[in-house]
């Protein structure tokens, strides 16, 4: 189908991989030309002292969206990869005292939630059923397909769908109807800052997230995430395609609306038929197109938060923590205005920390760990700078403050070294736009579907977009469905 038909991809994160794997599978010649020195993305690791870290994603969720994937190249995942299913998923920790193991136990689970709100386990299965309701139906008609015109999305059926889907309510207000508790409203919204969300905004659509944690489990690759890359590129290799490192995009060339090729920084240039970008979308379109309307247009969108992420290689270990947990602040709606609304960091910010030596004790040296530590905080904004060193430093600050109040009093003497991406970090190594971490633009309702950035470029008909910033969104599964989509319209396209 695609024989003799030359392809580009600029940038080798999971999306980028995965299309050149559904691509090469078609016959088509595919070249992919990575800036760093490494595969990945914000899906990539580095080791230092025997000490293993994720960069960014640190769990494997949506596992159906993976075995899809793996089976269409004819592989299976479980034989792929040797995966830990986390049970605790994570434990979360409220600034009271109280901690809610978030477990796919329901028996422990409903003794949890009644110890916090008597009568929430029957609202809880209420929940649920909510949300695979939405899981199911957002799937098939909103987020698994792609959009060739207007009325695909725009429609009376679609705007039932929306009401059924609760899609028009916000999130956090949503959950009201179950819970009366904080603690628990919290418990099942926090879930929106996987995607960079704000909970007290984000549609009730991703009440979803909490279910596929429960029932589909959050699972960890032996090896941490970067094994799932590695993975990736070894399937790639076995179809053909080529891979080029330390190579970076400087324009992309355009002929005659149409995309010829790619110009790189150390003046080298390659052609090809098709051009696909990897890179983050408004990235794409700020620097390595020529300015339009388009431009404009993406620059006026929402973006997600970004995050300091600090990576800690410790001389002993820590029992005290699961593998993933999350500490809730004192005054949570606080922190997420200031987070979404102020573009920075509070006083008392909530973060994650995850210990990837519970599961895999490859991470780190023998009686040793390797822990990271993420903190949401604002993107960039350039009509309101900020001081980052400084709010790194408040971040830091912040999370053994909180050690200490929760008996954990050594923490910052048993560091052998530490490693922080800042938002300053994020957008210079991956040109991710304003450093918002979680894939630049935010999901709402007039950036979902079609309203969202497409995956084909309206003027050049060659040049596709895969990755977190176009449809169907941002995280590591809709990354996969995003290369699933774009591979299908250039195939289709090309046929």
């Amino acid at each position: 189908m695609g024989k003799g038909k030359k392809v580009i991809i600029i940038g080798a994160g999971i999306g980028g991989i995965t299309t050149a794997i559904h691509l090469a599978q078609n016959k088509f010649d595919v070249r992919i030309y990575e800036k760093n020195d490494y595969a990945g993305g914000r899906c990539g690791n580095f080791t230092k002292d025997g000490h293993r870290f994720d960069i960014g994603a640190t769990l494997l969720m949506m596992t159906d969206i993976y075995r899809e994937t793996y089976a269409s190249f004819g592989k299976e995942l479980e034989k792929e990869l040797e995966l830990y299913r986390m049970d605790p998923i994570y434990r979360i920790k409220y600034i009271n005292g109280q901690e809610l193991n978030f477990t796919s136990d329901l028996a422990s689970l409903q003794q949890q939630l009644e110890s916090i709100e008597p009568g929430s386990y029957k609202n809880f299965l209420a929940y649920m059923a909510q949300s695979y309701s939405s899981y199911k139906l957002s799937m098939k008609h909103i987020i698994d397909r792609n959009y060739y015109k207007a009325t695909d999305s725009f429609n009376l059926k679609n705007l039932i769908l929306l009401l059924r889907l609760k899609a028009f309510n916000k999130h956090y207000e949503f959950t009201n109807k179950y819970f009366k508790n904080e603690l628990l409203k919290i418990a099942f919204t926090f879930q929106n800052i996987y995607v960079g969300q704000n909970p007290f905004t984000a549609s009730a659509l991703f009440s979803m997230l909490p279910f596929l944690e429960l029932t589909e489990g959050v699972w960890y690759p032996k090896g941490g995430m970067f094994r799932v890359i590695e993975n990736l590129l070894e399937i790639a290799q076995e179809f053909g395609v080529t891979i080029n490192y330390n190579k970076v995009a400087e324009k992309i060339q355009i002929e005659n609306n149409k995309a010829t090729g790619v110009r790189f920084t150390d003046s080298s240039c390659d052609t090809a038929d098709i051009i696909i970008s990897n890179a983050d979308l408004p990235y794409v379109y700020n620097d390595l197109l020529p300015r339009t309307k388009q431009s404009t247009r993406v620059n006026k969108l929402k973006y997600t938060c970004s995050a300091f992420v600090f990576h800690w290689g410790m001389d002993k270990i820590y029992n005290n923590f699961e593998q993933h947990n999350v500490f809730v602040s004192r005054d949570y709606k606080e922190n997420i205005v200031t987070l979404f609304k102020s573009k920075s960091l509070s006083d008392d910010p909530s973060f994650y920390i995850h210990a990837a030596c519970k599961s895999d004790k490859t991470a780190a040296p023998v009686n040793q760990d390797s822990i990271s530590a993420i903190v949401p905080a604002g993107h960039i904004d350039e009509s309101n700078p900020k001081n980052w060193n400084s709010l790194k430093q408040q971040a830091r600050d912040a999370i053994f403050r909180r050690f200490m109040e929760e008996g954990i009093t050594d923490f910052e003497e048993h560091i052998k070294f530490e490693v922080c991406y800042t938002p300053q970090t994020w957008k210079t190594i991956f040109n991710l736009s304003r450093g918002a971490t979680f894939g630049s633009l935010s999901h709402n309702l007039l950036q979902m579907g079609f309203m969202r950035p497409h995956n084909q470029h309206k003027k050049y008909k060659n040049l596709f977009f895969v990755g977190g910033s176009t449809h169907p969104g941002n995280g590591i599964p809709m990354a996969l469905l995003s290369a699933k989509l774009s591979s299908e319209k250039i195939i289709k396209y090309y046929s």
